[in-house]
């Protein structure tokens, strides 16, 4: 558990966090994805991601570029993420705004693959069959191709 104490104004946190502790807040609070997600993301093994997130291995220079560009950070994210100096946050509701860009951020690199797929005439009957189906169905099926290409 992240530690944590509330300044006078109870909307603000002061939080001493490390690497480790900053790089999986990020991933879970900011981007809002899942650790296998994010090692796809940063072409690791889930293993070696889960590594870096509990500070059983220190990340590489190379592998810290790759974190700020596969992650859409700002200068101000990927520096607080360096440093582990005691911050004060935001209030709540700035918070949530920047998590929201950092998602929009996050997500707009799908754009492009998206774009080069919907060439696809396979993959646009895709979406279609993926559309028509209730959210339980999709959510199985996606669920077991998953599988199969993690198998494969």
């Amino acid at each position: 558990m992240v530690p944590y104490r509330y300044s006078d104004d109870s909307r603000v946190e002061v939080i001493t966090l490390k690497f480790h502790e900053k790089l999986r807040a990020f991933r879970d609070e900011q981007l809002n994805i899942s650790q296998k997600e994010a090692a796809l993301l940063l072409e690791v093994s889930n293993v070696n991601l889960s590594r870096y997130e509990t500070a059983e291995r220190q990340p590489s220079l190379e592998f810290l570029h790759r974190i700020r560009t596969k992650y859409k950070m700002t200068d101000e994210q990927f520096l607080d993420l360096l440093t582990e100096d005691t911050t004060v946050r935001k209030p709540m509701e700035t918070f949530l705004e920047q998590a929201h860009e950092t998602q929009s951020r996050y997500y707009s690199q799908f754009s492009e693959l998206l774009a080069e797929l919907m060439d696809e005439k396979s993959f646009r009957l895709l979406l279609l069959y993926l559309r028509d189906l209730s959210e339980k169905e999709r959510k199985e099926l996606l669920a077991q191709v998953v599988e199969q290409i993690e198998q494969s």
